[in-house]
């Protein structure tokens, strides 16, 4: 096994701390401010309050850092004017926040039923995340001796944390899907009907339901989207109809999904009723947005140096578009497309009053018959959480559609990185 890596990083560590003996502090207080913005941030997604010994005990600590290293800055660096501010700052924010947690909660919201201890720990915890990344972000600024680089250092930390503090809960969140649904998932359930209101039984006809609600939303929206955005980037002359048409993509996508479905029920059904067809147009014009928006970015991406040599060769305007301009631009059209379909896969709002039924509609023989859908499938399991056989189909149906969304979003990215044109 090849440790060459390794001991590279170990010599460059030992270098580092060799050159600047308190680059080891600082480290630490790095690494020790980021876990205790984990720490909060743990707290608020688990609903856990952390106690008052362990809150003040973790920012007593992260105190007696900042002030180590605030000491060694002003006597050893020199940096007296930053250092007196910053001083000033982080010693009374943190020595305030500890006796934070001493303070009883005085919110009277008794009447609303709602524990003040939420309030209580719910403001320690977001304490916790803010003063870890802010003491995390300084530093950075001993180690660097207060140049630019530590502020470029310290904003980058800053990024990094945010992308990680998205990603914690998203992964819990996938987790327990995966934990709790992939032993639900059996032959019978993925090839048996729902039975006794979905105690027993399984989702064959809501998965093919799911499917053709996708197609269906294809068919509708991506003759209409890269038209739209074909027009809008190719033909039209900018002014106030260009302004108006993107004004209302913009409000469309702006939309909330349950208007859409709203829209559909007064329009659509009355014309095709309950079905299919109902719930595919509802779908096409929820997704138009993003594939009009994806579309143009993906033509406007393509060099305008492109298109005038296909008109200097004698190629009429729509020749360009067809054989010059759109072929470099698919993969992106495409990638956008199918991220508006994942959406479509996942949406209940919109097709719970225009399509689908939660038991007895089986398998459409036409687009003018009703269809079961795997979101509203799980919506109506959840009325009957408590029950543990629905539990389980509950979880099951979960990750069946967070394995179908995460799939139309892992070809998308497929389908961009191979087929991505440079230019």
């Amino acid at each position: 096994m090849d440790f060459d890596f390794l001991e590279d990083r170990i010599d460059a560590i030992e270098a580092l701390v060799k050159d600047h003996p308190f680059s080891l502090l600082c480290y630490g207080t790095l690494l020790y401010s980021s876990l205790v913005a984990l720490i909060g941030f743990s707290s608020i997604v688990t609903m856990t309050y952390l106690g008052d010994i362990l809150i003040r005990s973790l920012l007593l600590v992260l105190f007696l850092l900042i002030f180590i290293l605030i000491v060694y800055s002003y006597f050893v660096l020199h940096q007296k004017k930053k250092l007196l501010v910053m001083s000033i700052i982080a010693g009374f924010v943190i020595l305030s926040m500890i006796f934070i947690p001493l303070l009883p909660p005085e919110y009277g919201l008794r009447q609303f039923d709602i524990d003040a201890s939420l309030l209580k720990f719910l403001a320690t915890s977001i304490i916790l995340v803010i003063l870890g990344v802010a003491c995390g972000s300084l530093s950075f600024q001993p180690l660097y001796h207060f140049k630019s680089k530590a502020s470029e250092k310290s904003a980058y930390y800053i990024l990094l944390v945010s992308i990680l503090l998205v990603l914690y809960p998203l992964a819990i969140i996938m987790g327990n899907i995966i934990v709790n649904g992939v032993g639900g998932i059996t032959w019978e359930f993925l090839t048996e009907d729902v039975r006794r209101l979905g105690t027993e039984g399984g989702i064959f006809p809501a998965l093919i339901g799911t499917l053709l609600i996708m197609i269906g939303t294809a068919l509708v929206a991506l003759p209409l989207g890269i038209g739209c955005a074909i027009y809008l980037q190719e033909y039209a002359k900018k002014g106030i109809l260009v302004r108006i048409i993107s004004i209302c993509v913009d409000i469309l996508q702006g939309t909330p999904s349950i208007v859409h479905g709203l829209f559909g029920l007064a329009f659509f059904v009355p014309l095709f009723g309950i079905s299919l067809l109902s719930g595919a147009l509802i779908m096409g014009f929820l997704t138009l947005p993003i594939i009009i928006r994806a579309s143009e970015e993906a033509l406007r991406s393509v060099p305008q140096n492109i298109r005038e040599g296909s008109y200097a060769v004698g190629a009429t305007k729509w020749q360009t578009i067809r054989k010059v301009v759109l072929p470099p631009a698919l993969p992106s059209i495409i990638t956008g497309s199918v991220l508006g379909l994942g959406r479509a896969a996942g949406e209940t709002a919109p097709i719970m009053f225009t399509a689908v039924y939660f038991i007895g509609a089986g398998i459409p023989q036409n687009p003018l018959q009703p269809i079961q859908a795997l979101p509203y499938h799980l919506l109506e399991l959840t009325r009957l959480i408590g029950y543990k056989s629905v539990d389980q189909n509950a979880w099951a149906t979960a990750f069946l559609l967070l394995a179908i969304v995460l799939g139309v979003n892992a070809l998308a990215i497929i389908i961009r990185e191979k087929y991505r044109v440079e230019f």
